[in-house]
């Protein structure tokens, strides 16, 4: 398998990536993104698409590949079980998997399947849904290198429940040179989608992504500790990768890696916070 590098591009494929980076920017947020010198968040994610080809991004961002990745890092069984792996969705093996399990593609982000019960008649339908996901290239549609190598399959896991059978928070660590700076906490994400952001000593930040805050915010896990440990970890090798964790009944396990947050256009509110999530993150030009 042939990766690409910044010298392996020909200038109009260069000038073509860089006009729909700064039109999907300019689409966002109304106003020209400074790729030579990025200061922001979104700013720095955006002069990543361009300028970082880095072979990590591939591994770490395939959903099934990193797995084994993450456990040699942080040892085994920090991840969710895997039930079933296939490139062809008709191959899906309904009759044998027991519920609850959740259905992913592994070469991009979004379109899980949540299986609770018996799937009945809905088999056409999911396999119909997966195969349109497969054929989402993630790399061309917000030019997120990282996932352009990546082989589309689909891939069954074993669901995580809470001990009240609710699918538990979903804790994102902002990993920057190896450190923890920022965590923001996903609540109810497939109902009604909460979401607070947090320092690495929990203290609630004012500032909005996107989601609204819930009417009571969530308490300090007992295991935040281990969890920013665990992320750092995970993290350490990268200038900036987002680590997504579950704080489990079965212990902490990790969910994904992320090294395009919202494809760079996040809505943070007030707009200041995008430099503040921007500073800790220190690049070299973009030359």
């Amino acid at each position: 398998m042939s990766v690409e590098t910044m010298s392996s591009q020909t200038n109009a494929q260069r000038a073509a990536a860089e006009r729909d980076v700064r039109a999907m920017y300019v689409r966002a947020f109304g106003v020209e993104p400074d790729l030579a010198t990025p200061q922001s968040f979104n700013e720095k994610i955006n002069w990543r698409k361009l300028y970082q080809r880095d072979p990590r991004f591939t591994l770490f961002s395939d959903k099934f590949a990193v797995k084994d990745v993450v456990s040699r890092i942080v040892g085994p069984g920090c991840a969710p079980e895997t039930l079933w792996l296939g490139s062809d969705p008709a191959a899906l093996p309904f009759d044998r998997l027991r519920p609850p399990y959740v259905i992913k593609p592994t070469h991009g982000w979004g379109g899980h399947v949540f299986v609770r019960g018996e799937i009945g008649g809905r088999g056409p339908e999911i396999v119909e849904a997966m195969r349109r996901l497969m054929s989402i290239n993630h790399a061309a549609k917000h030019r997120e290198w990282g996932y352009r190598h990546i082989p589309p399959r689909v891939m069954v896991e074993r669901m995580i429940e809470t001990a009240d059978g609710k699918l538990p928070n979903d804790y994102k660590f902002y990993v920057y040179h190896g450190q923890v700076h920022f965590i923001n906490v996903d609540i109810d994400r497939y109902s009604g989608h909460w979401r607070t952001v947090h320092d690495r000593d929990w203290r609630i930040l004012p500032v909005t992504l996107g989601h609204p805050a819930p009417a009571v915010a969530p308490a300090r896990p007992a295991r935040l500790a281990e969890m920013i440990a665990m992320a750092e970890a995970i993290g350490a090798a990268f200038d900036f990768v987002r680590i997504d964790l579950y704080d489990a009944p079965a212990g902490i396990l990790f969910g994904e890696a992320t090294f395009y947050p919202g494809a760079g256009l996040m809505a943070f509110e007030p707009a200041a916070w995008d430099r503040i999530f921007g500073a800790p993150w220190k690049i070299m030009g973009a030359g």
